[in-house]
């Protein structure tokens, strides 16, 4: 599965939206969008911090990893992370692979003020319709997952539904191609989606060669304050952080010990 995952997942969510497509077509999600509430700036959140900040992350399980299966208290959960000091929220979607579901999203909304990402695999401009229907401030797009012709595309019509685009790379080449594509928000990930294994490396690795003028996040493998206070690179400004912390007793506390970490950077 490891060398041909992403390209498994890519294929398998191309059909995916096609079904979506044929239970809500387009201008049913453009007539619910009439009445929805205003976006939450996902930009502003991560660029109003001084330092690292942290980016809670809901997942329901993980591939490779069938015995962990957390038992998830929603509403606690997500005021756990709100109340420990989380600048933003991040919700994976996926089903088959993460166990999640779109609604998830607009459930976590109810009980937070904090913007929220959608995490899934995007493909198509159907799901950018989708994940704003269903509430979403901001749109993970992976790099790796669209084709040079389509990147520029993806990132104007996410912005222009208002929601805050987040390019993910995981190498320099990918980093080039989303910059180029007009990428304002890079999410730099250690974990390699073709193989899964984790670089706690990569980051630092790669932010150096970020321009200054985009805002970077860290994800995957950081699951202490000592994880993200090994962090050098001073053009993070977030940690995206998942399994620790739904895995743990109390959230709000491993928030609030990672951002006293950080301030000590």
């Amino acid at each position: 599965m490891a060398k041909a995952f992403l390209k498994k997942v890519v294929k398998e969510k191309q059909a995916e939206v096609e079904k979506a497509q044929k239970k809500a077509p387009l201008e049913k999600l453009l007539n619910e969008m009439l009445t929805l509430p205003p976006v939450r700036n996902y930009r502003e959140a991560i660029f109003n911090s001084q330092r690292i900040g942290v980016i809670a992350e809901i997942k329901k399980k993980v591939p490779g990893s069938p015995s962990w299966k957390p038992r998830i208290q929603m509403e606690k959960l997500v005021k756990a992370y709100e109340a420990g000091g989380a600048m933003a929220l991040s919700v994976v979607t996926d089903i088959k692979y993460f166990g999640g579901k779109l609604s998830m999203i607009e459930e976590v909304k109810e009980y937070t003020n904090l913007p929220v990402l959608r995490k899934d695999f995007i493909v198509d401009p159907y799901q950018l319709y989708e994940s704003r229907a269903a509430r979403a401030d901001a749109v993970l797009l992976i790099a790796e997952a669209i084709p040079d012709k389509k990147l520029p595309r993806m990132i104007e019509m996410t912005g222009g539904l208002g929601m805050t685009p987040v390019v993910e790379v995981h190498c320099v080449p990918d980093l080039k191609r989303a910059l180029r594509a007009g990428a304002d928000v890079i999410l730099i990930n250690n974990r390699d989606l073709n193989s899964l294994k984790v670089n706690m490396l990569t980051v630092d690795r790669i932010a150096k060669t970020v321009p200054r003028d985009n805002l970077v996040i860290a994800a995957s493998g950081y699951k202490t304050p000592e994880d993200v206070a090994k962090i050098t690179s001073d053009r993070v400004r977030a940690a995206l952080i998942g399994r620790a912390l739904v895995s743990h007793k109390a959230p709000a506390s491993l928030i609030q010990d990672i951002i006293i970490a950080a301030e000590k950077l």
